[in-house]
């Protein structure tokens, strides 16, 4: 990384987007020094002067022209009023969805739960961005969760002290060649405020407009010189709370059935806005009888109230059962009823950071952090999985259909009238059921991070010398009371006595979708509650030692500069899962005798795993100046060219060379021409590599099925499938190969010297990812069967049981050979598709200087994705070919395979923009972020298959603010305002769990905040 002096950053400030937000960064002494003299050579400084610059290893290089760099700094943190790590990266455009979020639903104990947050720089893929904290690696969040299916890992955001944070770099081009694996996207580069001389202490005030969320929080620090002026120690402590909230504050996350909420749009009546589930405590069960037992002339019924249509026979109590699978929709369960939107959070941070000079060719630095956070929130209370049903045993207490004598000889009370059942009573399977008498699950995720970092730089021989060893580690334990066993709730169910639980007595007659009126006895659900933990762990060690010479040999252009370096790392992962998840305790049905590898109620089996892997790398990097201002070359002011390459080994998954090439070239002073070309690689994850094997269950249409439906007129198309639950099957491989891409860039730098101050840049970037990680997909894998049923074979990754005599009558006259039921579906990691993204970068940074009315800065950094297109690998291009030439119906959806852009999320447009102005105390930000439009696929228009538009977001933060400057005890105080959300813009709409997607939008609504500071 190289070194340059606050006052001479002319040089960067011309060719690298600081022209936009990154150009905040600076004060006012320096962003007059750079508009005065924009081609001032960069020169040494002292430490407390100097900023490292993103993208190179070679200190003191005049390289700052070659590089796309993003740089967020204190003016514009002061007007975006972060609070999180999470909220100060979503200011960068590029930054991306946030897959790791507080608003997680979907996954439960699957997913990165609690206090987290990723970022995906381009879209390109969470994991594909690196993170550093000054220069080095963050170590990754001990929890992951799947992505397009496959597990996907990155550093936690959240764990960054906003309050200590100097700046934040942003590479936004390819950087293996530099930093190693996962820099395909770029790189995130954390600088934090060292070398303080006094301190400060902060507290803030944020509250939501409307609602009952606030959050308060304690920032403060301080340094001090001591032998000498050679050793600083600063130190920081960060303090967060906010006491969280429940769905009810939003009317859009509220409810799960939202169809009101589509009223007036062509999607009014769409029952796909209709999440509420068909699992509530108005069971569904199959009888193990013929159908002609009961007056409910099917082996399939469901409970509901008596006052309801279609009651079949009166079970008592104010119910029915109604024959059938199908849930009446005023019966399903409004699962947001019962959740929080916001969980209740603390963070606990403290960071030190020591250097000592030896002399001036050694200094020693050292850094220390610890990070804590624990987040609780409430869920709604678990349901079967529709692959594991639960049998009802004949002499269950409650079994309506049980015998008409209990074992004591006494006549059971529980037994409906009306009916021809044996004497014996018959079995039943519960199909589906909401266990929520048992109250909502409470989930508690609490994290520690530590780092460790001893370090010593200097020069010898020349040269400039970093080396520095460094460990983290994080833990993370999520913790879930108030689960349900299954074991233990089948054996409650199944008890003789009238202390047995009971499923069959409905929930609210006047509410069906909301709570229970007529739970168990406590020590009856006591029985079958457990709690479930996950435990998770990462550590990364990593030593290296980086050579540098920005004057190596002296050129007719310039001084030739040079960085070469070693880099060792080991990484470690393990994830431990409850016994009642790993595989260790297992259910297995006392009245089927079928066997499931998990005893927690609806979450499917998960082994625990574990690995570890050590890298080992080499770079080389040269700036050869071609052609300086002094040689006055006609149309060549400068000609600069950046060379790197790197080897980097990876114990577990092989070996790989990248190599990079950029230029810069000014043809006149005001004008600046940059482009670079690198290839990349993304090693395979751990929990990619190591997986050994999970299951998962999810809804999924069986089209081999639902073809001959159609065939015999029982459907009219596939959008009337009945979907089912199909088991999963997901497994890592050692035979994983490094993703490898290909990046270009190609950019122009603006800075007339007829406008002093003003900086325009545009970049156009281009990358092409080959043997990207993936699954086929359970959806795109029975299409597949289809299509080679059509074709007189069949997909030998779906696994069918034989055809019962119904299916085979089924299936007769369709040209299909009978299939019999799903069982499960292979879908193993593989290296599949390819995808190449682009896109364009645009900025504008204006210091307009001091005015009468005081000093303004405005910023503009714009991200405009134009392509993301997903070319399917062999099987999925057959696929795509079969719908093309009409072999396969266009209502089959073949997911994430083709043009990507504007499709759940990937919107063409991002940007921010901030206006700055301060007149002696007093300082006024506003503040802008617009994310653009998309559509959501998984909300088709019932008539047309149109997907739901995401409407585009405009959001305003403002704030104002006051520094006292006296001789009284006051001095040095400043007292803020703000409001965030200014116009109080509700998020857009999506069919999704709480109604707005939290991968890109925020439910806060208005926001007040209120923070006084004092320094001393």
């Amino acid at each position: 990384m190289r070194k340059t002096t606050i006052g001479r950053l002319a040089f960067m400030c011309g060719c690298s987007l600081i022209a936009t937000t990154g150009a905040l960064a600076q004060d006012e002494t320096l962003i007059e020094e750079a508009a005065a003299e924009p081609d001032r050579p960069a020169q040494a400084g002292t430490e407390g002067n100097v900023i490292v610059v993103t993208g190179s290893q070679i200190k003191g290089a005049r390289i700052d022209d070659i590089l796309p760099v993003t740089k967020v700094g204190e003016n514009l943190i002061e007007a975006a009023n972060p609070s999180s790590g999470d909220e100060l990266f979503r200011a960068i455009p590029q930054a991306g969805s946030v897959s790791f979020n507080d608003y997680t639903t979907s996954g439960g104990i699957n997913s990165a739960r609690g206090d987290v947050a990723s970022i995906n720089l381009r879209e390109l893929g969470t994991g594909n961005t690196l993170l550093l904290i000054n220069g080095r690696r963050m170590v990754l969040n001990p929890g992951f969760q799947t992505e397009l299916l496959v597990p996907v890992v990155s550093p936690d955001t959240n764990t960054i002290p906003v309050g200590g944070v100097d700046r934040v770099e942003v590479l936004r081009d390819g950087a293996s060649p530099i930093y190693g694996a996962d820099a395909v996207a770029g790189v995130v580069n954390t600088f934090l405020k060292g070398n303080l001389d006094g301190g400060f202490l902060e507290g803030t005030w944020r509250a939501s407009d409307g609602t009952s969320l606030y959050s308060t929080s304690i920032n403060g620090g301080i340094g001090f010189d001591f032998n000498e002026g050679r050793t600083n120690l600063t130190v920081y402590g960060y303090y967060y709370h906010e006491n969280g909230a429940p769905t009810s504050i939003r009317r859009y996350s509220r409810d799960s059935d939202r169809r009101p909420l589509v009223e007036g749009t062509p999607w009014e009546g769409d029952v796909e806005w209709d999440a509420s589930s068909t699992n509530s405590p108005f069971g569904q069960f199959d009888i193990q009888a013929p159908r002609s037992r009961t007056p409910i002339d099917d082996d399939d019924f469901h409970i509901q109230p008596g006052t309801f249509d279609g009651c079949r026979l009166d079970l008592g109590n104010g119910l029915c059962a109604d024959n059938g699978t199908s849930l009446d929709r005023e019966l399903r369960y409004n699962m947001d009823g019962d959740r929080d939107l916001f969980s209740k959070k603390d963070r606990y941070n403290v960071y030190g950071l020591l250097s000592h000079e030896f002399s001036q060719a050694a200094e020693f630095y050292a850094e220390a952090s610890f990070y804590r956070s624990k987040s609780t929130r409430r869920n709604v209370q678990s349901a079967l999985l529709g692959a594991v049903p639960i049998g009802i045993a004949a002499d269950a207490y409650y079994n309506p259909f049980g015998p008409v004598t209990l074992a004591d000889g006494s006549p059971n009370p529980n037994r409906v009238p009306g009916t021809t059942i044996d004497d014996e009573g018959a079995e039943l399977l519960m199909e589906r059921y909401r266990v929520i008498d048992a109250g909502p699950r409470v989930t508690t995720v609490t994290k520690d991070t530590y780092r460790l970092l001893a370090g010593l730089r200097g020069q010898v021989l020349g040269f400039d010398y970093d080396t520095a060893f460094l460990y983290s580690e994080a833990k993370a334990t999520d913790l879930t009371r108030n689960r349900i066993s299954t074991t233990a709730l089948q054996n409650a169910i199944n008890r003789t006595t009238s202390d047995a639980y009971n499923p069959f007595n409905g929930g609210c007659l006047d509410a069906p979708r909301s709570g229970d009126c007529t739970p168990n006895p406590q020590s009856v659900l006591d029985d079958i509650r457990i709690d479930v933990f996950r435990v998770g762990k990462t550590s990364l060690a990593l030593g290296d030692l980086r050579l540098s010479k920005s004057d190596l040999l002296t050129l007719p252009g310039g001084d030739l500069g040079v960085a070469f370096g070693v880099e060792w790392r080991r990484e470690t992962f393990s994830d431990d899962r409850d016994p009642h998840l790993d595989g260790t305790i297992t259910f297995t049905d006392s009245v089927t005798g079928e066997f499931f590898g998990s005893d927690v109620l609806n979450s499917s089996p998960t082994p625990d795993t574990r690995g570890e892997r050590d890298v080992y790398s080499a770079f080389a990097e040269t700036l050869v100046p071609i052609v300086s201002p002094e040689m006055d070359v006609p149309l060549v002011h400068s000609l600069d060219v950046q060379l790197a390459g790197r080897f980097e080994h990876f114990s577990d998954v092989g070996s790989t060379v990248v190599p990079r090439a950029a230029a810069s070239w000014r043809p006149i002073r005001d004008v600046l021409l940059r482009g670079a070309w690198s290839q990349g690689f993304r090693a395979p994850n751990l929990v990619q590599i190591n997986d050994v094997g999970i299951t998962r269950v999810n809804t999924q249409d069986d089209l081999v099925y639902c073809y001959a439906q159609i065939q015999k007129g029982l459907i009219e198309n596939f959008g009337e499938c009945s979907g089912s639950s199909t088991v999963s099957n997901r497994t890592g491989s050692e035979e994983l190969d490094p993703e490898k891409t290909e990046s270009l860039n190609f950019g122009i730098v603006l800075t007339p010297s007829f406008i002093p101050g003003l900086t325009l840049t545009a970049d156009y970037w281009r990358v092409r990812q080959d043997g990207i990680v993936g699954v086929f997909g359970p959806d795109n894998a029975i299409a597949l069967d289809l299509l080679r049923r059509l074709q007189g074979s069949s997909n030998p990754n779906v696994v069918r049981g034989e055809p019962d005599a119904d299916l085979i009558d089924l299936y007769a006259g369709t040209g299909l050979t009978p299939a019999g039921d799903i069982l499960s579906v292979r879908d193993a990691y593989l290296n599949l598709d390819s995808r190449v993204s682009k896109g364009w970068d645009f900025g504008l940074y204006y210091d307009i200087g001091e005015t009468p009315l005081g000093r303004f800065n405005v910023s503009f950094n714009a991200a405009r994705l134009t392509s993301f297109f997903q070319t399917p690998g062999p099987d999925g291009e057959e696929l795509l070919d079969a719908v093309d030439r009409g072999i396969l119906p266009p209502d089959i959806t073949i997911s994430d395979i083709g043009e990507l852009l504007e499709l759940n999320g990937r919107p063409k447009w991002r940007f921010t923009s901030a206006v700055n102005w301060r007149s002696g105390g007093w300082r006024v930000n506003l503040y802008a972020d617009y994310i653009g439009k998309y559509f959501d696929d998984t909300a088709l228009q019932d008539e047309t298959n149109e997907p739901w538009p995401v409407d585009d977001w405009l959001t305003f933060n403002a704030s104002v603010s006051y520094s006292i400057r006296n001789n009284t005890a006051i001095s040095g105080t400043r007292i803020k305002f703000g409001v965030n959300n200014l116009f109080n813009k509700a998020p857009p709409l999506v069919e999704d769990s709480f109604g707005f997607d939290g991968a890109y939008h925020s439910a806060r609504g208005r926001q007040f905040l209120i923070q006084v500071e004092k320094k001393f």
